[in-house]
């Protein structure tokens, strides 16, 4: 049975080679102040949500909630068109391949059930500072 890291693991190299980033996709979320403009977009991959447990008889399965955190830089172009081709990167990117095709769920390589965008994603296309924030729900069924 694969676990929460080997999730995540698999999740961040999924995501480092969906959209030409500035800076590696990294697991531990910095604050803006730490983030050079000349170093954005970059990724987060925030692992600070929410986890639950549903049981049907003995078999339990476990959801986790991760969160994208992107930052960009929107000082010398348009925010919203970033962040929109960013957002279409990674859905691009959660699209099941192979034999998950089949099943239309993205597995990572067989080692979830499914792994998705699920909620409410937050833009701010940084157009009063410059500063463009992209927060993206993704949850992570594990078997």
């Amino acid at each position: 049975m694969s676990g929460r890291e080997d999730a995540i693991i698999a999740l961040s190299g999924l995501l480092q080679t969906a959209y030409p980033w500035n800076s590696a996709p990294s697991r531990r979320l910095k604050l803006w102040s730490d983030v050079p403009q000349n170093r954005r977009p970059a990724l987060f991959v925030f692992e600070g949500g929410r986890e639950q447990y549903n049981y049907s008889g003995v078999n339990c399965k476990r959801t986790i909630e991760i969160r994208l955190f992107i930052y960009t830089n929107a000082h010398d172009s348009d925010g919203s068109i970033d962040l929109n081709n960013i957002m279409d990167a990674i859905d691009s990117a959660l699209q099941p391949v192979g034999a998950d095709i089949q099943t239309g769920r993205q597995t990572l390589g067989g080692i979830v059930h499914h792994c998705r965008v699920e909620g409410e994603v937050f833009k701010d296309p940084g157009d009063l500072d410059g500063d463009g924030l992209l927060i993206i729900p993704i949850q992570i069924l594990l078997p």
